[in-house]
């Protein structure tokens, strides 16, 4: 190589992965008139925020509150630092 001259990096070609799907079906159900909600609904944040439902708990993604489905043992979220 020559004085100055930059070394070329070699690349390898990646393979692209297939895209997640994140969408498992409708939150609600309409029947007749009215609208189902088929999740709870978080208490602290209102109502439109579905709480995920896990096998154990239900959890919102929002602020943190979580409810535990066997003893009913409900955790306070924690204050995240912005």
């Amino acid at each position: 190589m020559a004085r100055g001259a930059k070394r070329k990096v070699k690349t390898k070609a990646k393979t692209q992965k297939p895209p997640r799907n994140k969408n498992k079906g409708p939150l609600w159900v309409i029947e007749g008139s009215k609208v189902v909600r088929k999740r709870e609904t978080c208490p602290k944040c209102g109502p439109g925020n579905f709480m995920a439902d896990h096998y154990d708990r239900t959890h919102c993604g929002r602020c943190g509150y979580t409810t535990f489905k066997k003893t009913g043992k409900v955790i306070p979220a924690k204050h995240k630092a912005r």
